[in-house]
C-alpha cells in the first residue's frame, strides 16, 4: 500500500503542512508515501504533478489523502498512476459516488434529510429552481452544491428559515455562489434542515455546531469513528452506527466517510458521504491509530 499526499506547492519534496502530521505518521507505521503537485494536477500537467511517484514492480493499491478533487481530476490521477502499477482504492465511479451528493442520495434517502437538487448550468435564476425548492413548502432549508456548503457563513449563505420566502432564498443562494466562485461543484443543492441534538457555537464563525460523528468505513467495514468537531462537549455521547448496517453495504465505495449525527428525538440520520480519501480527520483525531486501522 501506498499513501499519495499533496507537496507543499512550494518544494516537491515537502509534504503540505496541512497534511504534515499524517505524513509522518504513515512514515512512523512503515508505509510507503509518495508526494504529487496538486496545482499541476489541477493544470491537468499530470507528468508534472507525478514526476516524485515512482513506479511499482507489480500492481498495489493506493490511497490518495489531499485536498478534494473533481471527478475529472481525479480520474487522470487515477488512470496515470495506473500506469505506474499504484492503483487508487476506489476507481472513478467509486470516487464520483460517494464526493456528489446526487450520486449516492438514493442509496441512503431512507436515513437522510429529505434533498433536492439541479445542475446549474448558467446564472442562477431562482424561477428554474422553483420545482425543486416547493418541495419543502414552509420548511426551514439549507443550501450547498453537490460537494460543499458554505456553513461557516450560516445566516447569509446556507440557511434559509422558510423555504416559501422566494426573497431570502434568492439572497442566500447568491452568496453562496458568490463565497463558492469558481469552486462551485456541478449544481445546487437544497436539503431540509433537521434539528439535531445541540453542541455549542463556533467560536470563529458563530455557526451552530451539533453532536455530529465521522466514521470512516473501509471494505464495508466501520474502521474508526470520530467526533466531527474540534470544539464542545460531547458529554459522553456515543455514537450508533448499527442502525445503519443495512445501508452501509450498498454504498459503491471501498473507501468512504459516513458523517452521521443524532436528532431531537432521538433518531440517527446519515448527513452526507464522502470518499475517505479526501475526507478531513479531526485536529484531536488519534493519527497513530487511523493509519494503523487503514494498512491492516
Amino acid at each position: 500500500m501506498r499513501i499519495i499526499f499533496c507537496d507543499s506547492g512550494f518544494s516537491s519534496k515537502e509534504v503540505d503542512y496541512m497534511y504534515a502530521e499524517e505524513y509522518r505518521t504513515a512514515k512512523a507505521e512503515f508505509i510507503q508515501t509518495s508526494l504529487i503537485s496538486f496545482e499541476e494536477l489541477k493544470r491537468g500537467n499530470v507528468e508534472i504533478a507525478l514526476k516524485n511517484v515512482g513506479p511499482n514492480e507489480e500492481k498495489g493499491i493506493g490511497i490518495y489523502r489531499g485536498w478534494m478533487l473533481t471527478p475529472n481530476q481525479y480520474e487522470l490521477l487515477y488512470k496515470s498512476l495506473l500506469e505506474k502499477n499504484i492503483e487508487l482504492i476506489n476507481n472513478p465511479a467509486e470516487y464520483k459516488f460517494c464526493h456528489h451528493l446526487p450520486e449516492n442520495y438514493e442509496t441512503i434517502k431512507k436515513y437522510s434529510p429529505k434533498t433536492t437538487f439541479k445542475a446549474l448550468k448558467s446564472a442562477f435564476k431562482i424561477e428554474d429552481f422553483q420545482k425543486e425548492i416547493a418541495e419543502f413548502g414552509e420548511r426551514p432549508i439549507v443550501i450547498k452544491d453537490y460537494v460543499k456548503s458554505q456553513k461557516h457563513y450560516w445566516e447569509e449563505a446556507c440557511f434559509v428559515p422558510n423555504a416559501a420566502d422566494k426573497e431570502k432564498v434568492n439572497s442566500v443562494v447568491h452568496k453562496f455562489l458568490d463565497l463558492q466562485g469558481d469552486d462551485l461543484n456541478e449544481g445546487l443543492v437544497f436539503r431540509e434542515y433537521v434539528e439535531l441534538e445541540e453542541l455549542t457555537n463556533h467560536s470563529e464563525s458563530g455557526m451552530p455546531l451539533t453532536k455530529e460523528f465521522r466514521a470512516f468505513v473501509k471494505h464495508g467495514q466501520v474502521m474508526m469513528i470520530f467526533k466531527y468537531w474540534d470544539e464542545g462537549d460531547y458529554q459522553g455521547a456515543e455514537p450508533i452506527v448499527d442502525v445503519f448496517e443495512d445501508v452501509i453495504p450498498k454504498i459503491k465505495s471501498n473507501f468512504f466517510t459516513m458523517d452521521i449525527a443524532k436528532k431531537k428525538d432521538g433518531n440517527w440520520i446519515i448527513v452526507e458521504l464522502g470518499d475517505g480519501q479526501v475526507a478531513g480527520l479531526p485536529e484531536h483525531a488519534d493519527k497513530g491509530a487511523f493509519y494503523n486501522a487503514l494498512k491492516k
